[in-house]
């Protein structure tokens, strides 16, 4: 991926330099979304942009449109037109206010007859733009929507991006609806399809722009992501070490790891994956978060939660994979979760609310012999100033939704997933009925 303007892969700053500097073609303004030329004319001008962008894009005969390129300061268009004496094959339209040099079609062909450099500048542009449209036609024949978009906005950023130390910022305000045109898709999907890029990391917006992550910190979340997703529990501690080693922001590698974990549990919900790989998963997961955690801690940034939740087996229960499962789905979900273990004596849960101050307490129970001390557990908090306020969640092969309403819990989930969706409504205070 290349990270300024100065080392885009399109070389064709010359076309402009000796335009300007041999004085010709009329500079003329295109307002924001003013047509430069129509298909089917007839070609009479070349266009070398001075300032701004325009967008290039066929019209189908049932009116769908494809932007197969935008071309900014320094590229040519239209020129295909006039070296074939035929109409243009796609519209061009200004996407922000543009100066372009206007070149009519008698003096382009004097320059390219009698100006050597200037011929080796447009052959170079006309093959780029070859290489431009074979590439896509490989896209939309053989990668899906998500690969189609990761490939078009590293096109963007190569032939726009301008770098800093945090990312490469695209210097090119395009909407959804534009993007989904340049790849053959919703706009809808193109919305879902960048959000999930972002939380994962990867992109983020600065205003009307897209920032892409640099590509060597991009590779690294990649990697991380993949092994809470692969639960290489090794290379999840590894590239979380190198999250650290490169100075990539913790937050990005935090948003790594919940995605992770977020395509884990889908595929374990369309039961894709068993139990042994959603438990491997949180294994992994576990490795790297405290290495990422403390790297955020010592940074100073506080993290936007969407509640506290302490967690733990009662006393005399050791059965620890459902609970650590669902701790794993509620951080992944944006929750802190203060997770004190198995086998955790009343004294503790009471303890741990008052010094955590959660939104939940939730409580596993596997065996019909500790069930009880989930009563307990409750009727403790219910009793002491700080757990007064706190919600109670259960779950546990040995409670079912009779007891938990028995024992005075506010919820019962009977699945790691279901406990997620539970914790999400006690915090918006949306008490099961």
């Amino acid at each position: 991926m290349v990270l300024s303007k100065e080392s885009s892969r399109y070389p064709s700053s010359s076309i402009l330099e000796f335009v300007e500097a041999s004085h010709i073609g009329e500079l003329r303004r295109y307002w924001k979304g003013e047509t430069l030329f129509w298909q089917g004319e007839p070609g009479e001008c070349a266009f070398v942009v001075k300032k701004g962008k325009v967008k290039l894009f066929p019209i189908s005969t049932i009116g769908k449109a494809h932007t197969y390129d935008v071309a900014g300061p320094g590229r040519l268009v239209g020129a295909g037109a006039l070296l074939l004496a035929s109409n243009y094959h796609s519209m061009a339209e200004a996407l922000e206010d543009t100066d372009v040099y206007v070149i009519t079609q008698a003096e382009f062909e004097r320059l390219v007859t009698i100006d050597s450099l200037f011929s080796m500048a447009v052959t170079k542009e006309l093959a780029q733009t070859v290489q431009l449209l074979a590439d896509q036609v490989e896209e939309l024949s053989l990668l899906d929507v998500h690969q189609r978009l990761e490939r078009c906005l590293a096109r963007l950023a190569e032939q726009y991006g301008v770098a800093d130390k945090d990312g490469i910022k695209i210097e090119l305000g395009v909407t959804h609806q534009e993007i989904a045109d340049m790849i053959a898709a919703n706009r809808s999907t193109v919305t879902s399809h960048l959000n999930k890029l972002k939380q994962e990391g990867l992109l983020w917006s600065q205003g009307r722009h897209l920032v892409l992550t640099l590509p060597e910190h991009a590779e690294i979340l990649r990697n991380l992501k993949a092994a809470v997703w692969k639960y290489d529990y090794d290379s999840a501690e590894a590239w979380s070490t190198r999250v650290i080693e490169m100075k990539i922001d913790p937050l990005k590698a935090l948003d790594a790891l919940t995605a992770g974990i977020r395509q884990v549990d889908e595929a374990f919900s369309r039961n894709e994956l068993g139990l042994p790989e959603i438990m491997g998963a949180s294994i992994a997961m576990g490795r790297a978060l405290p290495i990422i955690e403390r790297e955020i801690l010592e940074s100073g940034v506080r993290l936007k939660v969407v509640g506290t939740v302490v967690i733990g087996t009662v006393f005399g229960d050791i059965h620890d994979i459902g609970k650590t499962i669902v701790s794993t789905l509620l951080t992944g979900e944006g929750f802190r979760v203060v997770d004190l273990g198995v086998d955790v004596s009343v004294e503790r849960f009471v303890a741990a609310t008052r010094e955590q101050r959660p939104d939940i307490v939730a409580i596993s129970a596997l065996m019909t012999t500790t069930a009880p001390k989930a009563k307990k557990v409750i009727a403790a908090l219910k009793g002491d100033r700080a757990g007064k306020k706190v919600l109670v969640m259960v779950g546990g092969g040995a409670i079912s939704p009779q007891l938990a309403e028995k024992i005075g819990a506010d919820g019962y989930a009977p699945t790691a997933r279901r406990a997620v969706l539970l914790a999400k409504r006690l915090v918006a205070r949306e008490l099961p009925s």
